[in-house]
């Protein structure tokens, strides 16, 4: 069910937004390989082989009933961590690394919306999990549908998204994607520049964050830019592009009508992606039975911002729905 006669879409995203902020895009580059995640400690780490012999890495902690986190692009297991340690005293808390992120790598062959899926339910079945409760953030609520749409509410208790849109490009019919104003046209032309020159296309997406200090230190001819540059032609950018490119094309919009799981939606007023965007009515009108919650303060990661109410929150409504 799509809102009644929506206003016309702007042609281009809003000058200032962005996908990521500084922070972000840096943590980003440190997901991606760029910089070292350090050792972790062999305790709290599993792993499973996927179908394909792709070997996923999973944080895990805590006991009782099983509880599922699937991380954003450019994040890892360790964006949830804080999460996950006041939530392991009455759960036991899984969360990977995906495909191409944080110790998952090197990546096996493509990434893609539906092979994340089929991770999914691999690690489901490989740790044994009976009905958990899935969280996804970004690009893991992105999974989460995929999944949700695939494999179906069977073995799920409940379901939470936080700060996605079921479409994240924009046209005449749709305006709750990406700034409000992303279209397909404009995310393929960002993912084609990246498949020529993705070097290039990073360093001045850094450099327009960074202002000219930085952009100066990012220039060709400076240390730092040929570093990075260096190490930037290193990486198969290849899978991860496939995975923006599925991102593209996705659309839950349908499938979410007809959830039948228990639903939490977070979504942050202040988020780069979606604010000012009318996402939480589409909800409420979409999935009459989701519970909907906004953070005032949060932009569009709520449970990195506010991890202590992120988790609080997200004990209560697996209290009264898992």
């Amino acid at each position: 069910m799509l809102p009644p006669s929506p206003p016309p879409i702007p042609p281009t995203p809003p000058p200032r937004s962005r996908l990521t902020g500084l922070r972000g895009t840096l943590n980003a580059l440190r997901n991606f390989g760029l910089v070292g995640l350090g050792t972790p400690r062999a305790g709290d780490y599993d792993s499973f082989t996927a179908s394909d012999g792709q070997s996923v890495p999973v944080y895990v902690r805590g006991d009782g009933p099983p509880l599922v986190l699937v991380h954003g692009v450019g994040c890892s297991h360790r964006d949830w961590k804080p999460v996950a340690r006041q939530l392991a005293r009455r759960h036991c808390v899984l969360a990977w690394d995906a495909r191409g992120h944080g110790s998952c790598r090197p990546v096996l062959g493509s990434i893609t919306l539906a092979r994340l899926a089929t991770d999914l339910a691999e690690m489901l079945d490989h740790f044994g999990l009976e009905r958990p409760v899935l969280v996804g953030h970004s690009m893991g609520a992105l999974v989460l549908m995929q999944y949700l749409r695939e494999y179906g509410t069977q073995r799920v208790a409940a379901a939470a998204l936080i700060d996605q849109s079921p479409r994240i490009v924009t046209d005449e019919d749709w305006r709750m994607g990406l700034f409000g104003g992303c279209s397909a046209a404009m995310l393929s032309g960002l993912i084609a520049g990246a498949r020529q020159d993705l070097a290039e296309t990073l360093l001045n997406e850094i450099g327009a964050l960074g202002g000219d200090w930085l952009r100066r230190r990012l220039d060709i001819d400076a240390p730092l830019g040929r570093l990075l540059r260096r190490r930037l032609g290193n990486i198969d950018i290849r899978p991860l592009l496939d995975l923006a490119e599925s991102m593209a094309q996705a659309d839950f919009r349908s499938s979410l009508a007809r959830l039948d799981a228990p639903l939490w939606v977070v979504l942050g007023a202040r988020s780069p992606h979606y604010a000012g965007l009318p996402l939480e009515a589409w909800y409420r009108d979409t999935v009459k039975h989701a519970q909907v919650t906004v953070y005032p303060r949060a932009g569009h990661s709520p449970h990195v911002s506010e991890p202590l109410r992120f988790a609080r929150d997200l004990q209560r409504f697996m209290a009264d729905h898992a």
